[in-house]
């Protein structure tokens, strides 16, 4: 064996995109997971994670998002080759995470991203990423928004390690921790706290250390005092998070409904309502027998001026709403809210999908401007949704937004639609 292998050659002999476990060469049951050193061109050597064959001795090695040897040590390939064999119901005990913990980020990552990606894993697997490293930047957070300071820049950059267990966690966080840091427009900070809420709704709570679930929920309702218009989600997150999940009622704005109206309502020919309410956040859905859905939503009115509030533009927000429904994906909707004596107002005329459905309105209301990241055409289901007035809204966002922003050009193609 040689001291040292040299990687050499194409990777995946020329299919870079192609996934290497497919490939007729690596079906043939002789190959064994090891750990060998290997450099790249000019590179440093390291124990890196690969496939040697037991019969002709040829090696390949595993490589990382740059095309460098994926370091792994000798037990480390060892618990990937046993993973890998029972990779629908991977191993979590004591010792699996023991050695797992001890890898590098770049294998943890990558085991754990194709786990989470093509199995069930143990939610325990996900407890080996680097979740001190976001306490850290957690813990800042807090204590900013506490008063307290000032606080040291995190001793590491979260960046991509913790995607595996939890996407929009990690990002928005850490944009947040260093813009309070650093004494950012409000605006800004409100965005990211925005940002953090929405995504820590979809994240799986068991996949998280409880250490650090416990610390999330506190910045989700610290947050929710700087802007009354994220209570509700910040609501919503906290008890997703908590310990003890079995035991918890998770406030959620969803009204479960059927396109097939209860039988009152279709003997008088009346509507149904159905109203779901937390606190001064209200959902109304009335559903009518020819099939339609008003969705009306109400929120309360920050006040102005508040003292270290990062409270938006209340003339200038959408409401999120997502339907749900069997026959098809999830559809988001955006609500233009027009400001009432005390609330927010807004609402929207769907049709219901046949079967079951749920309206859902956890997610925090935004500024028109951060919808930018979506295309034109995700925002015309939204307009074609809205009444005459609703539009105006939109109109008026339009007129000091870029010409290239999303929701001018949503107007645009919404002018162009015949069947509008």
């Amino acid at each position: 064996m040689p001291a040292t292998y040299r990687v050499t050659g194409r990777v995946n002999d020329g299919a870079e995109r192609t996934d290497a476990r497919v490939l007729p060469l690596f079906q043939d049951p002789a190959w064994r997971r090891t750990s060998l050193p290997a450099r790249r061109d000019e590179g440093s050597a390291v124990t890196a994670l690969a496939l040697q064959h037991s019969v002709h001795g040829i090696a390949y090695a595993e490589l990382d998002d740059y095309g460098r040897p994926l370091p792994a040590s000798a037990e480390g390939a060892q618990l990937v080759g046993r993973i890998e064999e029972l990779w629908d119901a991977p191993p979590a005990e004591p010792e699996v995470l023991r050695v797992l913990a001890g890898e590098g980020l770049d294998l943890r990552h990558v085991l754990l991203h194709r786990l989470g990606d093509e199995t069930e894993p143990p939610p325990a697997l996900f407890h080996t990423l680097p979740w001190n490293d976001l306490e850290a930047v957690a813990g800042n957070v807090l204590t900013m928004l506490g008063g307290a300071g000032p606080v040291e820049r995190p001793r590491r950059e979260l960046r991509h390690w913790l995607t595996p267990a939890a996407t929009r966690l990690a990002g928005p966080l850490a944009i947040l921790e260093r813009g309070m840091r650093e004494g950012r427009d409000p605006v800004m900070l409100r965005y990211e706290a925005a940002s953090l809420l929405t995504g820590l709704l979809t994240v799986r709570p068991e996949r998280i250390p409880q250490s650090t679930a416990r610390q999330l929920a506190q910045v989700a309702e610290q947050l929710s005092t700087r802007d009354p218009l994220l209570r509700h989600t910040a609501r919503v997150v906290a008890k997703r998070l908590h310990t003890d999940r079995t035991q918890v009622r998770i406030p959620s704005l969803a009204l479960r409904l059927d396109s097939v109206l209860p039988p009152a309502a279709r003997m008088t020919g009346a509507s149904h309502i159905r109203t779901i309410t937390d606190g001064l956040f209200v959902v109304q859905a009335e559903h009518t027998p020819g099939g339609q859905v008003r969705v009306t939503v109400t929120l309360p009115k920050p006040a102005d001026g508040a003292e270290g509030a990062w409270a938006a533009d209340t003339d200038d927000l959408v409401a999120p709403l997502t339907l749900r429904s069997a026959e098809r994906m999830a559809a988001p909707f955006w609500i233009a809210l027009r400001v009432r004596e005390s609330s927010l107002l807004g609402s929207l005329e769907l049709f219901s999908p046949q079967g079951r459905f749920e309206l859902v309105a956890d997610e925090p209301p935004v500024p028109f401007a951060a919808l930018r990241t979506l295309a034109a055409t995700d925002l015309l289901p939204s307009l074609r949704a809205s009444s005459t007035a609703t539009v105006r809204l939109w109109k008026s966002a339009a007129t000091v937004l870029p010409a290239e922003h999303p929701v001018p050009e949503a107007l645009r193609l919404y002018r162009q639609d015949p069947t509008r």
